[in-house]
């Protein structure tokens, strides 16, 4: 029996490498979704973790705790008893304490007073570092607000009349990395202390007894192998019992993240079972065709064997024989190659879980084939139970009968409803093919109807070549399954390539609007002011660079730009609309330099009071307070000391001093040297001048060429400040989303940098801005840091595409801090390793590798029949056929069926997407910030539609290639003319 198989193969050499070949597809296919699974799992995690906020790799263990007399010794304990209930943790802990206290200098406020193990290795330190009980640092920004030098002694309590604890200010200090992880408990950060930084101490400060019962911190990360396993959750809540129950609190903001890693392994395996399945199932029908056209082509071996008596069982033995063994010898093949362009694409996978993998793989390999064996032996069945005579006849015979009907009937059926319930379930990438199946089946008998009607037509018209095409096509038994088959992967081929090209341009729309310009630079700056100031140093020209702060926490969140560089900088998608012009008028500005500073005031009180005059440099935006008085009741002139502002100061802010209620004080002149800062003009011009639009506000009446300030009577005393108007107001802004309801209600304001509520004005509404998404404003930077004391947000230097180095090099010369650098196409490359990215991927590779069944299945086709359409054609030239119409007719056929089947998978993708909707969420996070693109990209549509025809058009060129040579060969019999003629061609065809 093996010497017969092995013979059998070696006289069908075409038909078995074809198998071969199929079962290699089908093994790849089936071996590269379990590899690529479990590899794209991993990778998507890393990659959720790696773009995700640091804080949401933390866990911090607190408890508030007395110190006892020892802080040190406390903290050991502490650390000493959390590490034994704590079993999630990465690396050495980060201790600390933090305790809120009220801190006094000329008036009281709430700070956080902090202790954190190694804390001046992550701080930029002017100064020296705490060491010992006694000595605090500051920020530069808290320094700056309160009038603080080093060397000087602040004063901490825990409440009003409690035992106070004096430290002396030994430093200032920025942050060296305020987006690394150390910085990502809030516990220490500007967030819980308001719009204080907290004051650091060494661990002995808090021995005194002064600090009572401060908050003890213990902070660590989440090791990546656990945020990359399925059972995180589940070790958190058994952690966040065990610590509660000893008196411990876990704080882990991780959820989020591990809900988007969810999210991810199922994108992933929905999309790995439903492009691998795809593959799948298309390798088995062009099997089943492949054997059906063997079969065909051994009906005389078959016959012949059943006329020597063997046995139906022998005979299906013998059959079968011939298939198994290239599906077995194809096993090793497959699933080398499946798993190894898994690894290509994917990586790697662990260690510890490579032996299940494999073994997943093989029990895949395992199904295919015995589906693949299933599909060619049952493709062989009606010719073993068809009778001798039938098996002898070659002609073949019209295809009728209500079986097959039914058969085509059920499938559109199942294909229809599986496209409608799978639509509707998360597998929206298998409806193209389903929808392919539901169009091709009923097709592929139209094909045949129609192309018997053509011929016989254009055969009695004379039209030898297009008859005898058509003819091929309507009598081949095989044609319309090449043709249902080249549907079927056409369609999804241009479905996944569809998918793929709307995913990229989905994901490079994402990057663009959340960074707003071709690339982002994270600095660390003063404030604004120095961020223009750097920014236009180090770009004059306004063509690649520009400053940008990005407020999230204010409602609405706050994208201030550069207005002037926005168009020539900024990433403007068409969502936003036209380009705003955000330039406010300009005010006057009232500006001090280094000396003696006069104001004329009449105190209309009784009990004297004092005036604040706030500045701001204008080269570095640093601040400066200048306090005059007391004033007492009456007339007076009194003078101040203006120190710094080498390069002049604008005046931002006038605040009243212990001023009681009703009491009110009324500016007269503010000048400097034979200079007026303030004239009468400018103090008595109410357009000049606006009071806080933010709470219950002071009296700001600026009539008479004087300006006078009045503490309203309780319960209505608020903010005590007067602002001058540095730019012109209101300002303009542009409204992202529905305008905020405040606005509706009174006049439009917002507070930007401290400025308390500024006046604004819509210049225009959108549906998104870039940065800031669906709600927001926009409005210029410039004018916005004019008005305002400080800074808050992000400050960013957006770059425009092909920004010099040299740009850069000048933003760090002029002293900012580069935090970060992040550009569209790294983000839109981090994004790509998603899920939903990672499945479609595959579904492209899986839709080649049907592509290439489909082929197979041609090539089989073709190659079968070439022996007996030889025949034929032979027979026609030697009866006077012009050997160009027999050549044609020989190639033109199958060429025909993958002509329309290509057109055909292309109506079924462009059908299923407009029945079904996009192809599937392209984030995981359910972002739909922007409209989504087109779910059928022309481009990707007629690349995918051409790379289809080109591959089948090549395999039926290179089939169909032997038989056009053999026929062109073969010399018209010399009783049929010169065979120039129509006339006798067309009789012999007939």
């Amino acid at each position: 029996m093996l010497r017969l198989v092995l013979g059998a193969l070696r006289a069908r050499t075409a038909q078995a490498w074809t198998v071969f070949a199929l079962a290699v597809l089908l093994v790849t296919a089936a071996t590269a979704g379990p590899w690529y699974a479990a590899a794209a799992e991993r990778r998507a995690a890393a990659a959720d973790v790696a773009v995700a906020p640091v804080e949401q790799r933390m866990l911090s263990v607190r408890r508030q705790l007395d110190p006892d007399g020892d802080a040190p010794v406390a903290l050991t304990t502490f650390r000493a008893t959390v590490d034994r209930l704590l079993t999630v943790r990465d690396g050495a802990p980060v201790l600390g304490m933090a305790v809120s206290m009220s801190f006094g200098k000329g008036g009281e406020s709430s700070v956080t007073a902090a202790y954190r193990d190694g804390v001046c290795g992550h701080l930029r330190i002017e100064g020296d570092c705490p060491r010992a009980a006694g000595e605090t640092i500051v920020s530069g920004a808290t320094a700056e607000v309160y009038g603080l030098h080093i060397g000087d002694t602040v004063v901490f309590s825990s409440q009003p009349g409690a035992p106070q604890e004096q430290a002396r200010v030994v430093g200032r200090y920025e942050l060296a990395d305020p987006a690394g992880a150390y910085w990502a408990n809030p516990i220490f950060r500007r967030e819980v202390a308001g719009n204080i930084d907290p004051f650091f101490l060494a661990a002995d400060a808090f021995s005194s007894g002064r600090f009572v019962d401060p908050t003890f911190d213990y902070t660590t990360t989440v090791p990546p192998a656990a945020l990359a396993g399925a059972d995180l959750a589940d070790q958190l809540r058994r952690a966040d019992y065990t610590l509660r129950g000893a008196g411990y609190y876990l704080i882990a903001p991780t959820q989020d993240l591990l809900d988007r890693i969810a999210a991810d392994r199922a994108a992933i395996r929905r999309g790995v079972l439903t492009g691998a399945l795809q593959a799948v199932i298309l390798c088995w029908f062009a099997l089943g065709l492949a054997g059906r056209h063997t079969a065909g082509d051994r009906r005389g071996d078959i016959a012949l064997l059943k006329l020597r008596g063997s046995t139906r069982r022998r005979v299906l033995r013998l059959a079968a024989g011939q298939h198994l063994v290239p599906l077995f010898l194809a096993l090793p093949v497959g699933y080398g190659i499946g798993p190894l362009l898994a690894r290509t694409l994917a990586g790697v996978v662990p260690a510890e879980e490579s032996g299940a993998v494999w073994r997943s793989c093989l029990v895949a390999a395992a199904v295919a084939l015995a589906g693949g064996a299933a599909a060619l032996i049952g493709a062989e069945l009606p010719v073993l139970r068809a009778p001798v005579a039938l098996l002898l006849r070659e002609v073949p015979g019209r295809r009728r009968g209500w079986r097959r009907g039914a058969v085509d009937a059920v499938l559109v059926v199942l294909a229809a409803v599986g496209a409608f319930q799978l639509g509707r379930n998360g597998f929206a990438a298998a409806v193209p093919v389903l929808v392919a199946v539901v169009l091709a089946v009923p097709l592929a008998r139209l094909l045949g109807a129609a192309a018997d009607r053509a011929g016989a037509g254009a055969l009695r018209a004379g039209r030898l070549r297009l008859g005898l095409t058509a003819v091929q096509v309507s009598r081949r038994p095989g044609a319309d399954r090449v043709f249902a088959v080249v549907a079927v992967a056409v369609a999804g081929l241009t479905a996944a390539t569809a998918a793929q090209a709307a995913g990229d341009t989905a994901r490079a729309d994402r990057s663009g609007q959340e960074l707003g310009a071709a690339r982002v630079l994270s600095v660390q700056v003063a404030n604004p002011t120095a961020l223009l100031r750097a920014v236009r140093e180090a770009d004059p020209g306004g063509r690649y660079a520009m400053a940008a702060v990005v407020d999230d926490t204010a409602r609405p969140a706050i994208l201030a730009v550069d207005a002037a560089r926005l168009g020539a900088v900024g990433r403007w998608l068409p969502a936003y609309g036209p380009l705003p012009s955000l330039t406010a008028g300009d005010a006057p500005p009232a500006t001090v330099s280094a000396g003696q500073l006069v104001l004329r005031a009449r105190n209309a009180g009784e009990r004297p009071m004092a005036l604040a005059v706030h500045l701001q440099d204008i080269a570095d935006g640093s601040l400066l307070t200048v306090a005059f008085g007391p004033v007492p009741a009456g007339e007076h002139e009194v003078t101040a000391a203006v120190e710094g502002c080498a390069g002049g100061c604008r005046v931002t802010r006038l605040d009243l001093v212990r001023a009681g209620a009703g009491d009110s004080l009324t500016v007269q002149a503010l000048r400097q040297a034979d200079r007026a800062v303030f004239d009468s003009a400018a103090l008595g011009d109410p357009r000049l001048w606006r009071g806080s639009a933010k709470g219950p506000a002071m009296s700001v009446v600026a009539r008479q060429g004087t300006l006078t300030l009045a503490q309203a009577p309780p319960p209505y005393r608020g903010d005590s400040s007067a602002f001058p108007m540095a730019a012109g107001l209101p300002l303009p802004v542009v409204v992202a989303g529905a305008v905020p309801d405040g606005w509706r209600l009174g006049d439009p304001s917002v507070d930007v940098f401290g400025s308390g509520a500024v006046p604004v004005r819509i210049a225009g509404t959108t549906a998104v801005l870039p940065s800031v998404g669906t709600s927001g404003i926009l409005l210029d930077l410039d004018a916005a840091q004019r008005l305002g004391t400080g800074g808050g947000g992000r400050t960013e230097v957006w770059l425009a595409p092909g920004a010099p180095a040299s740009v850069v090099a000048g933003l760090t010369a002029a002293g900012l801090v580069v935090l970060g650098d992040d550009t569209v196409s790294a983000r839109a490359d981090r994004l790509a390793g998603q899920g939903p990215a990672v499945a479609t991927r595959l579904q492209l590779i899986t839709a080649g590798l049907g592509l290439l069944a489909a082929a197979a299945a041609l090539a089989v086709a073709v190659v079968v029949e070439r022996r007996r359409r030889l025949t034929e054609l032979r027979a026609l030239r030697r009866q006077g056929l012009p050997a160009r119409a027999a050549v044609t007719a020989g190639r033109a056929g199958y060429a025909a069926v993958v002509v329309l089947g290509a057109a055909a998978g292309l109506l079924a993708a462009v059908v299923a997407r407009l029945v079904s909707g996009p192809p599937g969420r392209p984030f995981v996070d359910d972002w739909q910030v922007l409209p989504a693109p087109p779910a059928l990209p022309p481009a990707a549509l007629g690349a995918a539609v051409g790379a289809a025809v080109c591959v089948l058009g090549l395999t039926w060129w290179l089939a169909a290639l032997p038989l056009a040579r053999q026929v062109a060969g073969t010399a018209p019999s010399v009783f049929a003319g010169d065979g120039s003629g129509s006339e006798t061609g067309g009789r012999a065809a007939r």
